[in-house]
């Protein structure tokens, strides 16, 4: 493949994300700030990058006790560099990290359309639980 994989950001970097960020429905509004946070508050960050530039062109980061638990969010590729294999490289660099090794549960957030892709590494739509979302927007006090 030839992209090299990084575990940390530059601040070129992290503007590219941004950039990245600013191309899908779900993230386009970010503040280069946010991004910034994002990244910093982050257990594990992953990129693939431009090998000559070191544009980053691909993203992934987890959330993780390390343990019990792990989110997977924002499985990225730039429009260009799509269809190369690049979300397959960077969910196998999760699922083989060597920090997430004693994980007992992955979990990740994707749209109907990725559900097949995400099925070929063993994640399933077939929940036992219920997953609730709770906006910043939507603060209410609780009702006994």
């Amino acid at each position: 493949m030839g992209y090299p994989l990084i575990h940390q950001l530059t601040e070129a970097q992290i503007q590219d994300l941004h950039r990245l960020y600013q191309t899908v429905w779900w993230a386009k509004g970010r503040s280069l700030a946010d991004t910034r946070q994002l990244v910093h508050n982050t257990d594990i960050v992953l990129g693939l990058c431009e090998p000559d530039s070191t544009t980053l062109i691909g993203f992934s980061r987890v959330l993780t006790d390390y343990l019990f638990r792990a989110v997977i969010l924002d499985v990225m590729v730039a429009a260009g560099y799509q269809g190369q294999g690049l979300g397959r490289a960077l969910l196998e660099a999760i699922v083989n990290h060597p920090e997430l090794a004693q994980v007992e549960s992955f979990s990740l957030f994707c749209t109907p359309e990725m559900v097949p892709f995400y099925q070929k590494w063993g994640f399933t739509d077939h929940l036992t639980q219920k997953l609730m979302q709770r906006s910043h927007y939507e603060r209410r006090p609780c009702q006994p």
